[in-house]
């Protein structure tokens, strides 16, 4: 028998599967169980709702975005190049053919309440996706970090929506330059 936490983490990754072929509402609970391979009850053990069930597909998609963003992030050489890192990090998944976009942006037109558990979680990583790179654009000696945070996140979202919308894969580096001439990047510190 699997352990609790292996059995929960097979119905978080089935559900996640599910959501981003088909949308959060279009798919039902029994899917999820079927496609995990475990009990409806086991289901409910681990998940009281489908809505407790997507925000921990969120957390769980965040936890795995940003620690790739923190790698490619570590992996720059400058630091206006961690800061801008994101774009990279998107115009990788951009040459996805499958790409369909982020999941935060998909869940949260299909939750409109800004007060549903579901967008706290989504509302709750775009923060630290800010938090965080607000933290490089002050390495970065940014002249005001939390606007360059918000330009470069700004442009990043914005590059997603294109991306699907159009099916252009370039988006992604458009957006890089953008975020480059806006941002004010006094020096280049790339030795701290």
């Amino acid at each position: 028998m699997p352990a609790p936490e292996a059995t929960r983490t097979k119905i978080v990754e089935a559900a996640a599967d599910l959501f981003t072929r088909s949308g959060v509402r279009a798919v039902g609970i029994n899917e999820i169980w079927r496609s995990a391979g475990v009990a409806k009850s086991t289901l409910y053990q681990h998940f009281r709702s489908k809505d407790e069930l997507v925000a921990a597909v969120l957390r769980s998609r965040n936890d795995a975005w940003c620690a790739r963003l923190r790698d490619r992030a570590a992996a720059a050489h400058t630091s206006q190049d961690r800061l801008l890192a994101i774009f990279d990090l998107l115009g990788e998944e951009f040459a996805d053919p499958s790409y369909r976009g982020s999941d935060l942006v998909n869940v949260a037109a299909e939750y409109p309440d800004p007060g549903h558990p579901v967008r706290v979680a989504i509302r709750d990583h775009k923060r630290e996706i800010l938090s965080y790179l607000t933290g490089l654009a002050t390495a970065a000696h940014e002249d005001d970090p939390g606007r360059a945070a918000a330009i470069v996140l700004t442009l990043a979202d914005g590059a997603v929506c294109t991306r699907v919308s159009l099916g252009d894969t370039t988006t992604a580096d458009l957006a890089r330059q953008a975020a480059s001439r806006l941002l004010t990047h006094t020096c280049d510190c790339s030795s701290r």
